[in-house]
């Protein structure tokens, strides 16, 4: 019996958790999309989800009702940030300023009041990122620097 109700307190802080993220204990998909907030019909939600794999799609590019910011819709957004800029965030690297190294800064997940740290990184390794002259090359040297602190 003590095991029966531990495992409802622990799936009912789940499916609290779930539900201040705006999708029931079934967790985003589909499924969240289809069914009702309601506990009856988390089940058909996460058989939604199950079956048309709707879940993972969602969490990786940011769709049905999941984490609007997808692991490859973020990457790309650098990529394409950094490609598009190149020359204009070189130059605001240099100098430790400007608007196109705090927008970066910004699809990197910093704050305006962090963005300093982020941008002095940059600074502080200006030739590895930028000496290929090479876009792919700076977003590779990038993603590195940021993912080692």
């Amino acid at each position: 019996m003590k095991k029966i109700l531990i495992t409802i307190a622990i799936v009912g802080g789940f499916a609290s958790a779930a539900m201040a993220a705006g999708y029931g204990a079934a967790g985003c998909g589909l499924g969240s999309l289809v069914f009702q907030n309601n506990n009856e019909t988390q089940i058909l939600a996460a058989t939604t989800n199950g079956t048309f794999g709707s879940q993972t799609f969602g969490m990786t590019f940011g769709t049905s009702n999941c984490n609007n910011k997808g692991l490859v819709k973020l990457s790309m957004a650098r990529e394409s940030f950094i490609e598009a800029n190149y020359k204009d965030l070189s130059r605001d690297v240099a100098s430790g300023k400007g608007e196109y190294v705090n927008s970066l800064a910004k699809l990197y997940g910093y704050t305006p009041e962090t963005s300093w740290q982020f941008t002095q990184l940059l600074q502080k390794n200006h030739t590895v990122i930028f000496a290929a002259n090479d876009a792919k090359t700076a977003v590779t040297a990038i993603n590195s620097l940021v993912s080692s602190i």
